[in-house]
């Protein structure tokens, strides 16, 4: 059934008059406010932004959140192909999870909510606390924004991540990107199998998606429903935000969640302060860390400005020139190794220059994808920093506003009858190659940035357009400058 305000009051109204039933039963009071609250959010449309509070002083460690989540979601854990194929190049590991399926101590793609259990120190006496882990569903989520093939997304109807099994190919940048290292990889499934197996993806990534399709239907996620001690409240972020923030006040408690990479949408309540339990926790592999995260998109902002300003930089330095060198030239025949000509900055200097910036604009275009490390790329001396992620991305940015500081600069120029003549045929190709490299790459910027969130498809198609015209336009300069193919010809 499709969620409206009419269901989310009609749920809510049933919570309140059961929960009224079991109060006169004796049940808690508090217990019975996070039910019915669960319970009407389990009848509420998802037109606004979802959030989790785990208050884990209330956690026993039971066990059954992740019972539910299997139960819940078994049907969509993986089903391998064996055997499965060599990968290249040699020494390229598989990841298979199929024959330890009962793993339940850390994250797997057979097993997306564990329980961590840890004793720390409160008042001077110890405290065992135990905290379920999952993915947080940050709310400008590194996996959905840099995912090449759209296969992570985030719902800006619910907030929640997810990963679509039908698209993925396993090449976990997804993983390396999340400042927690959530998603993780099942080898032998998945789209690759029908593409390149040997040499392109290695299976599919898996992770919580906060039972997304149970919950558009108006089913609380498994781990919610089914929890005894009602660990887990969900409703609306700025709701579940404020009741969180509410009850840190009073009880002198901390919070997890709230800030870390920039906020997500699942809120951890504790007795004590998160540094204390990420000392007693030991992360590593499928177990994510409890220790401060830095907001891994926080570079967006400034990348997108210096974007923004690049062509103004462009059109300044052209204007600049054109005025040192005075009234713009005359409308007569010149040789192309004319002094008044030469002394114009578009030359063999600038040609270069543009070359250079465009083959590198691909090259770390290419490196985006999680090629670096597999094919032992960022093994090479000078090119270890194509094995860093988002190094590779500050760099693509950089060359990105360099090309368009240079396009503005020499349009202006010829604006500016500083350049006198048209553009050839392959002038034209290159222009239109580039057109769309801009175009595209506003598409990739405008997909970081917080506000805004494309559809899997959607991001597909840019993303693939984009490598693809980038990669061709460092191609096509390259060739006709080895050619000798000028893109400008002067008027006879």
């Amino acid at each position: 059934m499709s969620l409206t305000r009419r269901n989310f009051l009609v749920g809510a109204a049933s919570a309140a008059g059961l929960s009224a039933v079991n109060l006169a039963a004796g049940q808690p009071a508090a217990s019975l406010a996070a039910d019915a609250a669960n319970q009407a959010v389990a009848a509420a449309a998802p037109h606004t932004e979802y959030a989790t509070l785990l208050d884990i002083e209330k956690c026993i460690g039971c066990g059954q959140c992740v019972e539910g989540c299997h139960e819940r979601n078994g049907h969509r854990f993986p089903e391998v192909k064996k055997p499965m194929p060599a990968m290249f190049p040699p020494g390229t590991k598989d990841e298979d999870w199929s024959d330890k399926r009962h793993v339940d101590d850390r994250l797997t793609p057979y097993n997306w909510l564990y329980i961590e259990s840890v004793t720390v120190q409160k008042n001077g006496a110890p405290l065992e606390l135990h905290i379920p882990r999952r993915c947080l569903h940050c709310t400008n989520p590194p996996c959905a924004n840099l995912c090449p093939w759209g296969a992570a997304s985030r719902q800006p109807g619910t907030g929640t991540v997810s990963i679509d099994s039908q698209t993925c190919l396993g090449g976990a940048k997804c993983r390396t990107v999340c400042p927690w290292h959530i998603p993780q990889r099942q080898s032998g499934v998945g789209l690759y199998l029908d593409l390149m197996p040997r040499f392109a993806g290695n299976g599919v990534m898996y992770k919580c998606d906060r039972c997304a399709d149970s919950f558009a239907h108006g089913q609380l996620p498994a781990c919610v429903e089914v929890c005894p001690q009602q660990v887990q409240t969900i409703g609306p972020r700025n709701e579940i935000l404020a009741q969180a923030q509410k009850l840190a006040q009073e009880r002198g408690a901390y919070l997890y969640g709230v800030t870390e990479n920039g906020g997500t949408n699942t809120f951890y309540l504790s007795p004590v302060p998160f540094s204390e339990i990420a000392q007693q926790a030991k992360p590593g592999p499928g177990k994510p860390t409890m220790g401060p995260v830095a907001d891994s998109m926080a570079q967006a902002g400034n990348l997108t400005r210096m974007l923004v300003a690049a062509p103004l930089a462009g059109v300044a330095g052209a204007l600049v020139v054109a005025a040192r060198q005075g009234q713009p030239l005359p409308k007569t025949p010149r040789s192309l190794h004319d002094p008044q000509v030469d002394a114009c900055p578009t030359g063999g200097l600038l040609k270069k220059l543009w070359v250079a910036v465009a083959l590198l604009l691909g090259f770390t275009g290419m490196m985006q994808l999680p090629v670096a490390s597999r094919y032992g790329i960022a093994k090479i001396p000078g090119l270890t920093w194509t094995g860093d992620f988002y190094t590779t991305l500050n760099i693509h940015y950089v060359l990105a506003a360099l090309l368009l500081a240079l396009g503005f600069y020499w349009l202006v120029l010829m604006l500016r009858g500083r350049l006198r003549g048209r553009l050839t045929f392959w002038g034209k190709v290159r222009l239109g190659v580039l057109g769309v490299v801009v175009a595209s790459g506003m598409g990739r910027v405008a997909k970081n940035l917080p506000s805004i969130t494309f559809s899997p498809g959607t991001t597909t198609f840019v993303d693939l357009v984009h490598l693809g015209f980038a990669v061709l336009l460092g191609i096509l300069c390259l060739t006709l400058w080895l050619k000798g193919l000028g893109a400008w010809r002067e008027d006879d």
